[in-house]
């Protein structure tokens, strides 16, 4: 890193050039404290802790780094300069009288690690501050208000204080580790500081709660991808424009330490995420690692699966985000009810491998999963979930999720959110669902009186397909049809008619009435499902 480029990053307010040679041109080693018994090195940034800058030590200071090729050496600013020392072939900094030497120098050393590898700026003689906690105290350093860096899914990855004084929220965030729910709602609805994601590259001012002080939020991202955000509260200083400055150059800088946190994060998910994806489709071969992680199959396994509801999410980046807060969202609530429970998206629905030692438990589990429905519901978030059997083989987990998949379906045609389906529910429909995918998948030309129906209806703008299967869900009443059907019974005889001679079908006959309810129920089946 040059040290003009480090000018560039910290901005402004921690450092005043009085000197810069070369246009900062300099490639900066290191950042240190001087010190009498280590001599100035080529590339230092040397901070002068305790020397005055109009002093001899200060001339012989800036004549040893001249000497070794230091890159700069940095001094305690006054109210007044007066004159610049003389002339010399080290640029010379000064510090704002207000920032800690403790604090500038944590602040420096993040800026040069965040722009080096990681290896190359590790070293045992002067260990870079490369932590997340490390980089949010920089942070708070360079806009002036505690910070608390998140990750996509509203988790806590870092934060600091620095002296500032917090509100509730910010309290609340840091103990729990994540945004308080009832924030991550209001926020939510709101629109206000999660458009973040919406707008990475601007800084996006939240002023208009009384419960909290003003913060400035950003999101960080590298290569197109969000890595997550940046939030900073008002401290003692109003959060201005050059607060805001300092935030975006705190993104930038933020960048390279995140996406190695998330490379080091998603290293771990992935392959547990990998391992619950074998298991959901009963690899044998994955036994021993699922032991190892609490998923022990002889102890008895079920599988749960949930599926949301998805609204405005319709660029790929605000979908991702919105399904790996959901995965964080359910992971909390599956783990209360054991350590080692798993969850996984695939294919557009959430499954969670959940360790159940007794049918009795297996049974609970319907009761205890409402507390994961009801926190998603005060999200505004719709949501199903489903139970599957218990197995204590790991070959039939597989079948588990299958029971679950059917469920699902079957809640999804009722339309209803907030509800947990089981087999006990829903044994009816289970049990007629294998004739309805015989029946999707048996011979097209059975079903030529229903298609004539449809298409009628298309032609038409007729309603017989809905009229037929309101008359058949009644069991033939026509004045219940009729009144579902806001009818006059007569006109709905008439309709009927009507329907049998363009179909050419007999309503008298019970078994033609079975065959067409379940041709009705196999035509609303996904494709993927008739199988």
């Amino acid at each position: 890193m040059r040290l003009s480029e480090l000018l560039d990053a910290t901005g402004p307010g921690p450092l005043r050039t009085v000197h810069l040679l070369n246009e900062g041109l300099a490639q900066i080693s290191d950042v240190v404290i001087v010190d009498s018994a280590c001599p100035p090195a080529a590339g230092q940034v040397i901070l002068a802790v305790g020397v005055h800058w109009r002093t001899p030590a200060a001339r012989e200071l800036t004549a040893a780094a001249e000497r070794e090729g230091a890159a700069a050496v940095v001094f305690r600013a006054e109210d007044s300069i007066g004159d610049v020392l003389p002339a010399t072939r080290t640029s010379v900094l000064f510090a704002d009288a207000h920032i800690g030497w403790a604090q500038l120098l944590l602040l420096l050393r993040t800026l040069t690690s965040a722009a080096q590898d990681e290896t190359a700026t590790q070293s045992t003689d002067h260990p870079t501050p490369s932590s997340m906690h490390g980089l949010a105290d920089a942070i708070a350093v360079m806009v002036g208000g505690s910070v608390v860096l998140y990750d996509r899914a509203h988790r806590v990855i870092a934060y600091a204080v620095q002296g500032h004084e917090i509100d509730n929220v910010r309290r609340d965030a840091i103990l729990g580790k994540r945004t308080p729910e009832q924030w991550i709602k209001r926020f939510t609805i709101d629109r206000s500081a999660y458009q973040t994601f919406r707008n990475p590259d601007e800084v996006i001012r939240v002023d208009s709660y009384k419960e909290m002080r003003t913060r400035l939020r950003i999101a960080v991202h590298a290569g197109g991808e969000i890595l997550g955000e940046i939030s900073v509260a008002e401290g003692r200083q109003p959060l201005g424009t050059e607060a805001e400055q300092a935030l975006k150059r705190a993104a930038s800088l933020a960048a390279p330490f995140m996406l190695r946190h998330r490379v080091a994060e998603d290293t771990d998910r992935t392959a547990r995420e990998q391992m619950l994806r074998g298991l959901l489709e009963g690899n044998p071969a994955l036994e021993a690692q699922a032991i190892s992680s609490g998923l022990d199959p002889s102890r008895g396994l079920t599988v749960v699966g949930f599926t949301v509801q998805v609204q405005d999410r319709t660029d790929a980046t605000s979908a991702e985000v919105f399904a790996e807060r959901l995965i964080h969202l359910l992971s909390l609530q599956v783990h209360s009810l054991d350590p080692a429970a798993g969850v996984v998206a695939v294919g557009g629905a959430y499954y969670a491998l959940i360790p159940v030692p007794t049918q009795t438990v297996h049974e609970q589990l319907a009761s205890r999963l409402r507390p994961a429905i009801a926190q998603l519901q005060r999200l505004d978030i719709e949501a199903r979930a489903a139970v599957g059997r218990r197995t204590t083989d790991l070959k039939q987990v597989c079948t588990s999720r299958g029971d679950v998949d059917d469920q699902l379906l079957l809640l999804g045609r009722r339309n209803t959110s907030g509800v947990i389906g089981t087999k006990e529910m829903l044994w009816a429909d289970l049990t007629l669902l294998p004739a309805e995918r015989v029946v999707a998948a048996g011979d097209p030309e059975l079903t030529d009186h229903l298609r004539r129906l449809i298409a009628h209806d298309r032609r038409h703008g007729t309603e017989f397909v809905k009229t037929l299967r309101v008359y058949l869900e009644v069991f033939g009443s026509t004045s219940a049809a009729a009144e579902q059907l806001v009818l006059h019974p007569n006109t709905l005889r008439h309709r009927l008619g009507r329907l049998a001679e363009i179909a050419q079908i007999d309503l008298e006959d019970p078994s033609q009435r079975l065959a067409l309810d379940l041709q009705l129920r196999a035509s609303v089946l996904p494709r993927s499902s008739r199988s």
